[in-house]
């Protein structure tokens, strides 16, 4: 394996209404933690990294 160096950390927040009944904050975490979410957020993340030319040689991951 090529060794890398961090260089940088982007990170996603999410917030819900205060009062949120405590159900509907259940099914955001759900949704939050669920793998079909996960896959499609690291495409995401792909696509866009893919979208940038001087992102070539990095090595783009996302984690929990």
């Amino acid at each position: 394996m090529e060794a890398t160096v961090l260089i940088d950390e982007l990170h996603v927040t999410v917030r819900v209404p205060v009062g949120l009944p405590e159900t509907d904050i259940n099914a955001v975490r759900r949704t939050l933690a669920a793998d079909e979410f996960t896959a499609k957020l690291r495409q995401a993340v792909r696509d866009v990294a893919e979208a940038f030319p001087d992102l070539v040689f990095a090595q783009v991951s996302l984690t929990r």
